[in-house]
Parts: structure tokens; sequence; C-alpha cells
């Protein structure tokens, strides 16, 4: 039962974050739209100010919680304060542990599969095989870059032209991705593309692969990644990265405000996975023939 008012509290991973304003911004939108107070916890990336910040949420007599966290190994003690409350837990994105409520999560493994087939649909249209192509994987741990290496390999294995001669670990940054990149050009000089995991990733590859005097794209490397982030659509635009798959943090920040919402009215949400109270969250590629379009949707929300 929702207490009164109503009142949704959101433990929020980094608000310097461009993807965590985009979250927090349509979190907002979901409380409003269900009636609901909005209280945001900006936890600036530490775990323990999220342990904290996540109770005094809690002391403040929110309804449900909502947590983009910063470390899921750390979950279970809030999750376990806020069910001692009475209050509902959504989990968006990162990754899960404990007895959370709710899982809303961008659909990983699909990513993957979108990157790789747009990777084999440029090279294959363009140059002779055989094709080699590398990734640059998230932090190890993280559940969202297993899931989407796990996409990627599975496409690339079905596919005997393509080769993955590399898999680097980028840090998830920019400075990561570019170190990763120029490791795997020394390494492997006749790489045809690199999937980075993440947007920083992949425009770290970029800088790398223009340092060492190839071109992006069918006739240098095609280089993909993965989020959306502005950054990386300005890359698009200049021609500096080929493409990316594009989350939608404002629709999934929309979806966990309203899946806490329908929890506390007793309502089932429209599980994807109902074992693992999981609700994915499509994922689209963005490229220089769509960019204005997805620009255009993204901004007429």
């Amino acid at each position: 039962m929702a207490k009164s008012p109503l009142k949704l509290g959101y433990s929020v991973y980094d608000l310097s974050n461009p993807a965590f304003q985009e979250w927090e911004a349509g979190v907002r939108a979901g409380a409003e739209e269900g009636g609901a107070e909005l209280i945001v916890a900006d936890q600036k990336s530490s775990e323990a100010t999220q342990v904290s910040g996540s109770a005094d949420l809690i002391n403040q007599g929110i309804s449900g919680l909502i947590v983009t966290p910063v470390q899921p190994a750390a979950l279970p003690q809030t999750i376990d304060l806020a069910h001692q409350n009475q209050i509902p837990v959504v989990i968006g994105d990162i990754g899960v542990a404990g007895s959370y409520d709710a899982y809303v999560v961008s659909d990983s493994v699909e990513a993957g599969r979108q990157a790789a087939n747009y990777i084999i649909e440029q090279l294959t249209s363009s140059s002779e095989p055989p094709y080699e192509v590398a990734i640059i994987e998230l932090h190890a741990g993280s559940v969202v870059g297993e899931d989407r290496d796990a996409g990627f390999e599975e496409v690339m294995a079905a596919n005997g032209d393509f080769t993955i001669v590399a898999s680097v670990d980028g840090n998830d940054t920019v400075e990561g991705g570019y170190t990763a990149a120029k490791d795997i050009l020394a390494a492997n000089p006749d790489v045809k593309a690199i999937f980075g995991t993440n947007g920083g990733t992949a425009l770290g590859a970029s800088r790398a692969v223009l340092e060492s005097g190839r071109s992006i794209g069918q006739d240098g490397v095609v280089i993909i990644g993965i989020d959306g982030t502005q950054q990386e659509l300005d890359a698009i635009a200049d021609g500096t990265l080929s493409a990316t798959i594009g989350q939608d943090f404002y629709g999934l920040g929309r979806l966990a405000a309203l899946t806490a919402l329908q929890l506390l009215e007793g309502d089932s949400p429209a599980w994807d996975d109902i074992d693992a109270k999981t609700i994915l969250f499509p994922t689209q590629v963005v490229t220089a023939d769509n960019l204005e379009a997805y620009l255009e949707a993204k901004n007429n929300r």
C-alpha cells in the first residue's frame, strides 16, 4: 500500500553523467504521470554514499524506491531496509543482487547482436573475407558488459568469415578504450572493425584508429559503440564514429517509475523474464543515415 502523500525515491548513480541525467528526467516524468512526488539522491559514484543515501530516502517516508546501483553487490542491504518499511525496490540497469521487486534494463544481449550484424553488413558490402574484428570490453564483472559481449560473440560465431582476434578490457572509459585500441591495432594490423561495449570505449578506439593513420568506416576500421550519448552522436555526425547502439535512458527511467507505481497498486508488470523479475527495454542502431530522425524523436518526447 502506498503511503500518503505518494512519494518515490530515486537513488541515482551519478548526476554528472549525461546518461543518468536522462534517467532522472525519465523517472521524474513517470512519477508525474502517476501523480507522485519524486525525491532524488545523487550518490556521486560512491557505493558507501549510495547505501547511506538510499537509507535516507527510506527514512523520508517514500512509497517506492528506484536505484541505479553504483555496485550491485551493495543492494541487498538497501533492499532489506526498504522491505522492512514495506517499500518495493525497482533496480534500473547496471546489475542486480538481493530480493529486488523489479529490474528494468536495456536488452544488452540484443544490443550486442545488433552491433555484430551492423559490422557484418558494413564489411561484407565493401570488401572480401576473411574479416578480423575486436571487442573492447567493460570492466570485469559488469553484467551488462558480459551480456553485450555474449550477443556479439553469438552472431560472429555463426559467420565463418569473421574472427574475433582480440577482446581487451577498456575500463569503461575513453582513455581505457584508446589504450585498448592501440594495443589491438599494434597486435592485429589487419583488424577491420572494433566493437566498443559502451560509448566511451568506442570514442577512445576512434581516436586510436585516427592516430594510426587509418580512417573510420568501410575503407578503414568500422567502429560501433553502445549508449547513444551526445558525444557519440556528435562523432557519428562528423564521421569519427561509424555507429552506436542507442539506449533510451529517458524511456528506461520513465518505465522504472511507472513499474514502481504498478507494484504499489498490486499490479503485475509486463515481465520479459518473470523468474528474474526483469523488464527489457529495446535498443536501436544509430548511423549517419538515421541520425537526424533519431535526434528528432529524442528531442520531441
